[in-house]
């Protein structure tokens, strides 16, 4: 089973302990469904757990006619006749103006909303929770009585050709999940998410080590580049003694650290005192590859008959 999965079948097996936190969490499903006022409403769901949910949420509440049946081709639909459970300004589906008052009946209306139409996956993207609404006031909507339950990063936004309330943090989601009542979902999504984090720490730090060896190989053959062309050149006996054993243990020991070979000296260098040195090596052969070039440049320059 998916993560996504998990919870939703954990949020259907939760109970509702006062009649009007049924009503809203019939609401949720309802208004992210877009389902208008009608002799009847249908909801649409591939999964069998929130189909039976649905179906005895429905019966409960008093809705008559209440049918769930195989779809042809995938899936379940459930069906009844319209649930007048919510009067007032909230009696349109689709545009809930208030939203429901006590905190349960929000969580309850939340958990509607999630079990028809809610997604959560954790990938090496990143987080995702979200809502899919069938409008823009739906979404917004949603997005309030999420941040009513303390979820201030639940978001209503754009998606693709249709409208979405998410929430990106993973902290925000492990509360979501806690605040619902998916304990064991909890659990579940907790573990990813430390599993998640410690292949990152992973990855973060052979990314360095990757990155940190390459440029000590690189340095280390341009090194070995600065100590052939002196050798060519003047010939490292001409180095002062200090210079030219660490020239020399670097042509022997081409892969090695600085901190390595100012070890295998005689007496030993620390990592410092290698790297200045190593400078000095590399100054000298700068400044003989500019002379080189400058007496390149005087042997190609035209004479005066040419001029």
């Amino acid at each position: 089973m998916t993560l996504v999965e998990i919870v939703k079948a954990e949020l259907c097996s939760l109970k509702n302990d006062r009649p009007c936190c049924t009503a809203w969490e019939i609401r949720g499903a309802l208004d992210v469904r877009g389902v208008a006022p009608g002799r009847r409403v249908h909801l649409p769901t591939d999964s069998a757990p929130v189909a039976r949910r649905l179906y005895s949420l429905l019966r409960e509440a008093g809705a008559s006619g209440v049918k769930l049946v195989r779809r042809p081709r995938s899936g379940f639909m459930v069906s009844a006749a319209w649930p007048d459970l919510l009067s007032g300004d909230q009696a349109e589906a689709g545009r809930p103006v208030a939203g429901p008052g006590p905190r349960c009946c929000r969580k309850a209306y939340v958990r509607g909303c999630f079990l028809v139409r809610g997604y959560l996956s954790v990938s090496a993207r990143g987080y995702h929770w979200e809502i899919k609404a069938p409008g823009r006031a739906a979404a917004e909507a949603v997005a309030s009585v999420v941040r009513r339950l303390g979820l201030d990063g639940a978001r209503a936004g754009r998606w693709q050709n249709g409208w979405v309330v998410y929430i990106k943090d993973s902290d925000q989601i492990s509360e979501w999940l806690r605040l619902i009542g998916a304990h064991e979902a909890l659990l579940d999504f907790e573990n990813t998410r430390v599993e998640k984090e410690m292949r990152n720490t992973v990855t973060r730090r052979v990314n360095y080590e990757t990155a940190n060896l390459a440029r000590m190989v690189a340095a280390a053959l341009r090194q070995k580049d600065d100590i052939r062309l002196i050798q060519r050149t003047m010939g490292l006996a001409g180095l002062p003694p200090g210079l030219r054993a660490l020239a020399e243990a670097r042509l022997a020991q081409p892969h090695a650290s600085l901190a390595e070979l100012g070890a295998s000296l005689d007496p030993p260098l620390t990592k410092s005192g290698a790297n200045h040195r190593m400078r000095e090596i590399s100054a000298l052969a700068g400044k003989i590859r500019r002379e080189l070039a400058a007496r390149a440049g005087t042997r190609a320059a035209p004479g005066p008959d040419h001029a």
